[in-house]
């Protein structure tokens, strides 16, 4: 939790700074996140998506007319969730995750710009939580202990910008096994589908 703490102050500490040399630019996003686990050995084990929140802030320093680098920092709710015969099962793994894109636009030079990204990505997590609810009854369940506190991953996406406007579309891949029990051999890797609308101020 105090790596948490350090990032988000490093990030808002760092982006007033930034956004005063010249050619970067700041500003915020949100949207949604449509997220699921992989079962590695059993790839095919169905965990169901978790539909959560995705908001935060990013940094953008032009490297030419078509190539920028976008450092973002975002709260993502990730997780999952299974419906087995009304047992309605939801992970909650939520994170402050800092991916650091490398944005080419497609198209330049008009009212609109379609631009291509990709990078890394590291996720801190924040919460974990599982709940278990059939019919009227749920029970919650700390599921902290059980999760590794950082995620590594790579971002790739699409969008378009438009005016001070932007809209994007992303698919993270987890490359971390999050299942911190070293007595199990089952790996357990995030996987999640995010849209986004962003301003720049």
């Amino acid at each position: 939790m105090n790596r948490v703490r350090v990032m988000l102050a490093l990030f808002v500490l760092a982006v007033p700074g930034a956004a005063m040399a010249q050619g970067l630019t700041f500003g915020a996003k949100a949207g949604v996140t449509m997220a699921t686990l992989k079962h590695d050995p059993d790839e095919a084990a169905d965990f169901g998506y978790r539909i959560g929140l995705a908001a935060g802030g990013f940094v953008a320093l032009p490297l030419g007319s078509r190539l920028t680098i976008q450092p973002e920092g975002l709260f993502n709710q990730k997780g999952a969730k299974a419906d087995d015969e009304g047992l309605v099962t939801t992970l909650q793994l939520d994170y402050l995750e800092v991916p650091v894109l490398v944005k080419y636009a497609v198209t330049h030079g008009g009212p609109r710009s379609i631009f291509v990204f990709g990078g890394p990505s590291v996720a801190f997590k924040i919460r974990s939580r599982a709940t278990a609810s059939f019919g009227d009854t749920t029970i919650d369940l700390d599921a902290d202990e059980g999760f590794e506190d950082i995620e590594f991953g790579v971002v790739a996406g699409g969008g378009v910008d438009f005016g001070k406007w932007s809209i994007d579309g992303r698919y993270t891949f987890g490359l971390s096994n999050l299942n911190r029990d070293e007595a199990d051999d089952v790996k357990i890797k995030s996987r999640a589908i995010t849209i986004l609308a962003g301003v720049r101020f």
